[in-house]
């Protein structure tokens, strides 16, 4: 825990740099990025699996380079939401779900184009209930959720039995998941689907504003985001990261 004299002092300058960085959009600057990332086997309430384990880097496409990230090294946690990191130019507040999202999203679209999404069996299938739009939308795309490691069977008027998900995503609501992504694939145009199903897969997955992480966990999370081929939005667009330069935190503490 750091302390320091002047809360306030200190409080209201940081806000204003935020403020000041918001409006400006300051652009993160492009640095080689880290090559090393391994998850530990476990990590506490996270949920996130380890790279290790399964052999896997986050791709980049050969059409788009990627916006790399500086090496970050992990200050601590804002308000159980926020990633507090220091770079070679100044500090970066990282939002812990979007950045969680991010990283996700690119493992599950790797893996299904790979084929190799694991599948986790449950020992007590799932009733999953529908409304009649959403029954539409289900049938329609049997064979795009088996891409993605789901096994959904019909088990009578507008139900369903869930009896596999896929490993990679810890979501205990599987059948409040499956009806939201309907509800909204019902919607309109949604462009690619299966595209629409790694986002909501991520987004379900991954950590929460307002969850604590430990060190270990925070460390590994921006690991990953440094590897990531879009490390600075999320799924849905989203900034995942604010960067306070040297330069502004100098100016804002009267320094220069």
């Amino acid at each position: 825990e750091v302390k320091f004299v002047n809360e306030h002092l200190v409080f209201s300058a940081v806000h204003r740099a935020v403020h000041q960085a918001l409006v400006e959009q300051i652009p993160v600057p492009e640095v080689e990025a880290a090559t090393e990332s391994i998850f530990p086997s476990e990590l506490r309430g996270a949920m996130l699996t380890s790279t290790a384990d399964i052999g896997y880097s986050l791709p980049t496409s050969p059409q788009t380079p990627a916006i790399s990230l500086p090496v970050l090294r992990v200050l601590g946690q804002l308000d159980n939401s926020y990633i507090i990191a220091e770079g070679p130019d100044g500090l970066y507040l990282i939002d812990q779900h979007a950045a969680h999202e991010r990283v996700l999203f690119e493992r599950i679209e790797h893996q299904r184009s790979r084929r190799e999404i694991e599948i986790q069996g449950l020992l007590e299938p799932m009733t999953l209930e529908v409304s009649l739009r959403q029954e539409e939308v289900l049938r329609s795309h049997y064979q795009d959720l088996a891409e993605f490691g789901f096994s959904i069977e019909p088990f009578g008027d507008r139900t369903f039995l869930i009896r596999a998900v896929p490993a990679l995503v810890h979501d205990k609501d599987w059948a409040g998941m499956l009806r939201e992504l309907l509800d909204s694939l019902s919607e309109g145009d949604k462009g690619d689907w299966a595209e629409s199903v790694a986002e909501s897969m991520a987004c379900h997955s991954a950590v929460r504003a307002g969850q604590a992480l430990t060190d270990e966990e925070m460390r590994e999370l921006v690991r990953q985001l440094e590897q990531a081929a879009t490390p600075h939005t999320c799924p849905h667009g989203r900034p995942t990261m604010i960067h306070l330069s040297s330069g502004q935190l100098k100016r804002e503490f009267g320094r220069t």
